[in-house]
């Protein structure tokens, strides 16, 4: 119910929060970082770089979906 959901964290559960906005964060800037540098050193063409950057945003999306549940 809803006192479940405002009760005191275990600090486990704190660290895993953190975890996970943690890499929330990490795969949301990686995705950014794929679409918005141009001179990157790896040699992936313009269109997979886009795709792959889609894919790891939207993965990010997925995983703060999963954590806020």
């Amino acid at each position: 119910m809803l006192s479940n959901k405002f009760r005191q964290k275990s600090p486990l559960e704190r660290f895993l929060f953190v975890f996970g906005l943690l890499f929330f964060a990490l795969y949301l800037g990686l995705g950014i970082m794929f679409i918005v540098w141009k001179d990157m050193p790896l040699t992936i063409d313009y269109t997979n770089r886009i795709l792959f950057g889609v894919l790891l945003i939207a993965y990010s999306i997925f995983r703060f979906y999963r954590l806020r549940n």
